[in-house]
C-alpha cells in the first residue's frame, strides 16, 4: 500500500513540476507581437507587411530603426520603433503613446485615452506582477525585459528589450 502511495505522490509531483515548467516557459518574452529577437529589418517588414514601416536613424552607433505610426496595442495607439543592433538584429522595441489620437469610430479620443490609462494593468494581467522601480514597472524574463510607465505628459510607454549576454554588450 505504501508503495502505491509513493508512486502516486511521485506522479503527482512530476505532473506539478511539468505544469510549473510549462507556465514559466509561457512567461518568457521572445519579442513583441510577430517580432522576435534577432530578426533583421526584412523579416520585420515581412512580419508587419500590412503596416506602414518608416525607416529611422538609429540613436546609437551601428543601430538602425523601423517605425510603425499609430499601432493599436492593448487598446492604446502607439508609435512603435523596432531597434536593430548590427549583426545582433532586433534588440529593442519601443512603444510610445500617440497623444490625442482620434478614434477609428469618431472624432472623440476618449476611448483610446481610457485604454492607455489601463495599459499597465493589462500588462500585469498578461505578464504577472512586476517589480516597481520608481514610476516604472519592470518584468524580467530569460529572453527579455518589459518596462512600462508614463511620461510627465501622462503618455504611456512600453519597452521590450532583449536580454544581452556579455558577448553582445
Amino acid at each position: 500500500m505504501a508503495r502505491h502511495s509513493r508512486r502516486g505522490l511521485t506522479l503527482a509531483l512530476t505532473a506539478v513540476a511539468a505544469i510549473v515548467t510549462a507556465q514559466a516557459a509561457d512567461k518568457d518574452v521572445l519579442g513583441w507581437e510577430s517580432a522576435r529577437w534577432g530578426m533583421n529589418e526584412n523579416e520585420i517588414k515581412e512580419a508587419f507587411r500590412s503596416k506602414v514601416l518608416v525607416p529611422l536613424n538609429g540613436e546609437q552607433t551601428n543601430e538602425t530603426a523601423l517605425n510603425i505610426p499609430g499601432y493599436v496595442f492593448l487598446g492604446c495607439p502607439f508609435d512603435v520603433s523596432f531597434r536593430f543592433a548590427g549583426s545582433h538584429g532586433l534588440v529593442r522595441i519601443e512603444l510610445t503613446q500617440v497623444e490625442k489620437f482620434v478614434s477609428h469610430y469618431g472624432n472623440d479620443p476618449t476611448g483610446y485615452e481610457t485604454a492607455c490609462k489601463l495599459v499597465d494593468r493589462q500588462l500585469e494581467d498578461k505578464l504577472g506582477p512586476p517589480q516597481v522601480r520608481g514610476v516604472e514597472k519592470v518584468w524580467t524574463f530569460a529572453s527579455g525585459n518589459v518596462t512600462s510607465g508614463k511620461w510627465q505628459t501622462d503618455q504611456a510607454y512600453v519597452t521590450f528589450a532583449k536580454q544581452l549576454n556579455a558577448n553582445e554588450k
